[in-house]
């Protein structure tokens, strides 16, 4: 079951990952466009800013959990690197539970505000009108699939610890 889970998991972020890439240039060409319409024309658009806003949102937290998953966040390890291998797996192990947790809580509030957005029929206060739940959804999203990968990586390290392997390797399921 777990291995299934994250067997759809793992799809999931290299599929918004890849995504993600696409969004950061689309940004970039709505910008460009915005840009060269503003100072050539004298005539900015009413919906870049916004829409790369929203882009920038969404391309963010949904190459969150890829980014995760490849082991590419930015962490300390000065101290880490330097601690035998049982203590670093079990301070791994601590701070992926602390991050599972935070990322859960996050997770259950994004929700709230969702259901909230939704009953009011909440819109941006822009020409464009935007459904708020949409922006909004990116938030749940990312990190629904953060507390995924979280979790994981704590079932990784309990493995390793569990079958006394240091140097990774070990996947629970």
């Amino acid at each position: 079951m777990i291995g299934y889970l994250r067997a759809a998991v793992e799809r999931c972020n290299l599929a918004l990952g890849m995504v993600s890439g696409l969004g950061i240039l689309l940004m970039g060409l709505i910008l460009t466009y915005e840009v060269f319409c503003r100072y050539v024309f004298n005539a900015p658009t009413i919906w870049a800013q916004e829409t790369s806003i929203y882009l920038y949102m969404w391309t963010m937290l949904a190459a969150a959990s890829y980014t995760l998953q490849t082991r590419k966040h930015v962490h300390v390890d000065l101290v880490v690197d330097r601690l035998p291998a049982r203590p670093r797996l079990v301070l791994e192990a601590l701070t992926s539970t602390v991050g599972a947790v935070f990322c859960a809580v996050v997770s259950v509030q994004a929700y709230e505000m969702i259901a909230a957005t939704v009953r009011f029929s909440k819109v941006s206060a822009t020409p464009l009108r935007v459904p708020l739940w949409i922006p909004q959804s990116a938030l749940l999203m990312g990190f629904v699939l953060l507390t995924f990968q979280f979790a994981f990586l704590v079932l990784d390290r309990m493995v390793e610890l569990k079958v006394g392997k240091a140097e990774g390797g070990a996947r629970a399921c």
